[in-house]
Parts: C-alpha cells; sequence; structure tokens
C-alpha cells in the first residue's frame, strides 16, 4: 500500500469508529447522566484549580522581575562606585 492508501486507511476507520462510539453514547446516554455530572464537577474544579495557578504563576513572575530590576540597579551602583 502506497502511503497515501495507507493515510486514507487510517482516516476513513477512525471517522467510522468515531461514528459508532457516538452512537453507541447516544444510545447510552441515560446509563451515562451520574459520570457527566461527575465529569463536569472535576472540570469545574480543574478549572479553579488552573485558575489559582495562573494568579500564582503572575504574581511569581512579577517577584521575579521585581527582584531582577533590583539586583540590575544593585549592580549599577557597584559599577559606579568602581570607576
Amino acid at each position: 500500500m502506497t502511503k497515501s492508501a495507507v493515510n486514507k486507511t487510517l482516516w476513513l476507520s477512525g471517522l467510522i469508529t468515531g461514528a459508532l462510539v457516538g452512537a453507541y453514547l447516544y444510545k447510552n446516554k441515560d446509563d451515562f447522566g451520574p459520570q457527566k455530572k461527575k465529569l463536569n464537577n472535576l472540570i469545574g474544579d480543574f478549572q479553579s484549580l488552573l485558575g489559582d495557578m495562573k494568579t500564582k504563576f503572575l504574581e511569581v513572575k512579577s517577584e521575579g522581575v521585581e527582584a531582577t530590576k533590583s539586583a540590575i540597579q544593585a549592580a549599577k551602583e557597584k559599577v559606579e562606585k568602581v570607576k
């Protein structure tokens, strides 16, 4: 088989598999209802965790920038004293 034939075969098999899984989940959506609620709760917790991490990263970044500025200023002052 050529590379393009393999790619087409894989693409088509993925499309068919996705359609079959989607049909199965749609047919049995009542069975997966409680898991959907749990998944939504987990996604909400994950989003809040990411939000907290983002704010902490921004705080650390700003602290690092301030520390770098003060270190550069101190180095400049030492260089001026040497001159």
